[in-house]
């Protein structure tokens, strides 16, 4: 356990308030017992796409306490439950502050899961999941330059709008990395070719943390496959957002000059 005694660090974090409160000599030191610094964690707890841990203090002889998470956030409170919106070994630091001075923990390391991990599930749903583009929606598909921009070429279907031949296909997702493209009687081929005979078929999938903007990204092995749109860029695909029911997937590299964003809707 390591200390601080000085005035400067005290002034720091304790602030005004505290120092009404302290015992000092006529030097301008503090008296009292010097607190210390140790803390209890919790299991963390996956909510949704963050991950939640409570931090409890078991100090003594502190009356303010300031929390390092690691994740270059910061907060104060005896206990604190603090959202992670990342995931990895996070270290972890307490500061407290009493009549005695100030205490600092030893680093506590905060292993966290993959945000992959909570992404895949609601992906696959543990095992196989079916997902439609969503055409109860405005803007089901939109185009742009790129992540900063993924609109401005496109933007103004509106909800019930998608041809017949491209709102009835369904996409599936297994854990095991496979996709599978069921056109039903017709796929909707782009560039003014419209609703044509199906390209129903299968890919395996690679499936990691995101380049560029978005959670985690998945990456088709086989030439052609494609999802939603026929004509998106690469055979690469960031999910932006997920929950149980909704996902924004967005197709095309980072680093690409074109990006097809949709909105799909789990079956």
């Amino acid at each position: 356990m390591k200390y601080i005694w000085n005035k400067a660090a005290w002034a720091l974090l304790a602030g005004p308030l505290l120092l009404t409160a302290c015992d000092k000599n006529d030097k301008g030191q503090l008296n009292g017992p010097v607190p210390t610094a140790t803390f209890t964690t919790s299991a963390p707890k996956s909510v949704g796409l963050t991950t939640s841990v409570t931090f409890t203090s078991t100090a003594t002889d502190a009356a303010f306490y300031e929390w390092s998470f690691g994740d270059g956030t910061r907060g104060t409170g005896q206990t604190v439950t603090h959202i992670y919106k990342t995931g990895g070994t996070l270290k972890t630091v307490l500061l407290t502050s009493g009549k005695g001075g100030t205490g600092i923990s030893d680093t506590v390391k905060v292993v966290l899961p993959p945000i992959t991990d909570a992404v895949k599930q609601f992906l696959t749903g543990g095992s196989s999941k079916t997902w439609k583009l969503d055409n109860s929606v405005d803007s089901t598909i939109v185009v742009g330059p790129s992540d900063k921009d993924p609109y401005s070429y496109y933007h103004d279907g509106k909800a019930g709008s998608l041809p017949a031949c491209q709102a009835d296909d369904e996409f599936t997702f297994s854990t095991a990395n496979m996709y599978t493209y069921d056109a039903k009687a017709q796929t909707f081929v782009a560039g003014g070719v419209g609703c044509s005979d199906p390209r129903s078929g299968t890919s395996d999938y690679t499936f990691g943390p995101a380049v560029g903007s978005g959670y985690a990204m998945l990456e088709f092995k086989k030439a052609g496959t494609f999802i939603g749109v026929t004509d998106a860029p690469d055979l690469i695909y960031r999910i932006v957002n997920i929950d149980a029911q909704h996902m924004r997937l967005r197709a095309g590299k980072a680093s690409g000059n074109l990006v097809f964003e949709m909105r799909l809707v789990a079956k």
